[in-house]
């Protein structure tokens, strides 16, 4: 490690231009915090550094800067970035590298540059990149504000402003299958989502198209992510993967209540079905949470309470409980709902208070699947 004190490292790097200042910071970043035991000295001077020379978010004297990187600064940084964390073989100072340019404190300031860093990522393919992101996710959370937000970003780019480099996604649980469950993950919270404040969002009909491509013809995609022990720096707490099962069967169990018709999500519901009976069995169980599970429940009901006050107004004297029987949107809503609940069963996946779970399923309308899945559980105990 250089002799050099910290005042005399940041007067050295600031002789330089950008963003060749840049450059070298980031090597002396990753001097600093992937020693055996960095100091926390050794990991302000990192974070000063970022800040000030690879950012540029703050001044020499820690003012923050009001004009930002422009265009061709980004797209030099971009570069920088790159080679930097794809060139580092090392995982775990790759990882301790990534983690400390885009922390949780600062993650959302830097949103935009990381959007674009793993967009080129998955479009070259970096597998290195993506992998490094995929624990970036895990430990910020992969249903995270700042996760969901680099997904939002990823769809943007992909699906919508170039649809026509969708079909190259294919590969990708192939090339980085921990990054693609992780981005499962976010993807799945950003729509069907609870809809009592605002207003409900369906995935681009593309995207969808590439979700269920992806379930389908990779069964244990969806745990992907709790299989691979992320390599972190000295003193990190791994944190638990939450995998997408639950968070995309919200979608193919509301799809109906929502006039959402497109054998897309009965195809994504097999998929999941599928990759469900998959799961090796573990103890304790960790693949869905049961409160992740009840996810459908609070739309399902509203949608109930909707639809009785319409059959209120235009009551024909059909007995309301045979109303709820042929409503065939809703009870393919359900059907789904028992199915999935069912196989998750069978293969002791589902983790979490059970008996509650139960309990709050008593809250649905009549559904004769759903009956007997409860009324097994009930025998069984």
């Amino acid at each position: 490690m250089t002799q050099l004190s910290g005042p005399e490292i940041k007067n050295s790097l600031r002789k330089l231009d950008y963003p060749l200042c840049a450059k070298e910071a980031i090597i002396k970043i990753g001097q600093l915090i992937c020693n055996r035991i960095p100091s926390l000295k050794h990991m302000d001077l990192a974070l000063d550094l970022m800040a000030e020379l690879i950012f540029c978010e703050i001044d020499r004297r820690g003012n923050k800067r009001q004009s930002p990187l422009t265009s061709l600064d980004e797209l030099q940084l971009l570069e920088i970035l790159y080679d930097y964390i794809n060139g580092t073989s090392n995982e775990t100072s790759r990882n301790a590298v990534f983690l400390s340019l885009f922390s949780g404190t600062t993650a959302m300031m830097r949103s935009k540059i990381l959007g674009k860093l793993i967009s080129v990522a998955i479009g070259i393919p970096a597998p290195c990149v993506l992998f490094s992101a995929s624990v970036w996710m895990q430990q910020l959370g992969n249903t995270s504000p700042n996760s969901k937000q680099l997904a939002k970003s990823l769809i943007k780019d992909y699906f919508i402003l170039s649809p026509s480099s969708v079909p190259k996604l294919s590969v990708l649980p192939h090339i980085a299958p921990q990054f693609t469950a992780n981005f499962l993950t976010a993807v799945s919270n950003l729509y069907f989502n609870d809809g009592n404040k605002n207003p409900i969002l369906f995935p681009p009909t593309n995207l969808l198209e590439m979700i269920t491509l992806w379930v389908k013809d990779n069964t244990g995609l969806c745990i992907a992510a709790q299989q691979t022990q992320s390599s972190l720096p000295p003193g990190a707490i791994a944190m638990e993967a939450t995998t997408p099962i639950a968070g995309l069967l919200n979608w193919t169990i509301l799809a109906p209540l929502h006039g959402q018709t497109s054998e897309l999500y009965g195809k994504l519901h097999l998929g999941l079905l599928n990759s469900i009976l998959e799961i090796q069995p573990v103890t304790p169980p960790r693949a869905i949470s049961a409160a992740h599970l009840l996810q459908p429940l609070g739309n399902i009901i509203r949608y109930l309470i909707d639809y009785q006050r319409k059959c209120k107004e235009n009551d024909n004297g059909i007995d309301k409980q045979n109303r709820l029987i042929e409503n065939a949107e809703l009870q393919l809503s359900l059907d789904r709902y028992a199915q999935a609940i069912q196989v998750a069963l069978s293969v002791n996946c589902v983790y979490g208070n059970m008996d509650d779970f139960f309990y709050q399923l008593t809250q649905l309308p009549p559904n004769r699947l759903l009956h007997i899945v409860t009324h097994t559980h009930k025998s069984n105990k």
